[in-house]
């Protein structure tokens, strides 16, 4: 398996805050977080493969383990000792892998609007149906991209008003062709993930799980769930906010992201 080299964006001094966004995002999805952490924190938001400006050109057997492997090798060749570490849905998925190979390392966890047991045969059926569709069509249209934009942002924020929702859609009606097969590789890993929620059990550094009240996606009983299985990890639910918790309802989060951090 090819290693692949990530793009990421660095900002701020002192300890170091590695951000991983949601899938069919980028890491500017945390500019609201990194301006504020930077404050104090190293932070580095790194893109996921052909998510931002870089073609990854994807082996199809490329997994969600592949991928932590790859953030890895990204920590470790910038000669980083020890991180935080937030992850928002796929970012989240990976924090069972990046533990059992990096948990040394790793200061503390925080898994937003993300699920470490392998999805519902239902659910994994739509999404990959949809994933089929694109990789026959090598584009996402418009009827598909505000059904899944609808997915990502609380019902009340469905709107063309919400600037974050309008830009979203747009940006899902323009991926480069050249980059669809990436997204649909890396979709399917992510919706035929395997089951780790054992591992989470396994975690002795702080974990944090944070969800909007009103994720479609991944429903708050999911981190309530996954919240019982780890001694000591903290729950906090996100008012007025869907799958993207931090965009939503950005001054919650980031008063939260105060309270652990500062």
């Amino acid at each position: 398996m090819i290693k692949i080299k990530l793009s990421y964006e660095e900002k701020g001094n002192g300890e170091t805050i590695i951000l991983v966004h949601s899938y069919l995002w980028d890491r500017n999805m945390w500019n609201g977080q990194v301006d504020l952490l930077s404050k104090k924190y190293h932070c580095i938001s790194i893109d996921l493969p052909s998510h931002g400006k870089e073609t990854a050109l994807l082996d199809e057997n490329y997994s969600l383990k592949n991928l932590a492997e790859d953030i890895k090798v990204l920590i470790d060749e910038k000669g980083i000792k020890e991180y935080h570490y937030i992850g928002l849905s796929v970012g989240g998925m990976l924090i069972p892998y990046l533990y059992e190979t990096d948990a040394e390392k790793i200061k503390s966890l925080i898994m937003m609007d993300s699920y470490s047991g392998a999805e519902s045969p239902q659910k994994k059926a739509l999404y990959f149906q949809m994933l089929d569709t694109i990789d026959q069509i090598k584009t996402i249209p418009p009827a598909m991209a505000e059904q899944i934009a609808n997915m990502f942002f609380a019902k009340e924020k469905c709107n063309n008003e919400n600037i974050h929702y309008a830009n979203f859609i747009k940006r899902l009606e323009n991926f480069e062709q050249e980059k669809i097969k990436d997204i649909v590789i890396l979709g399917k890993a992510i919706f035929g993930r395997e089951d780790k929620l054992e591992t989470l059990s396994e975690i002795k550094c702080p974990l944090y799980f944070i969800v909007g009240n009103e994720d479609e996606p991944r429903p708050p009983k999911e981190s309530i769930e996954m919240s019982k299985l780890v001694d000591g990890s903290t729950y906090i639910e996100v008012p007025e906010a869907g799958h993207i918790s931090n965009i939503d309802s950005e001054i919650f989060v980031n008063g939260k992201f105060e309270e652990i951090f500062f």
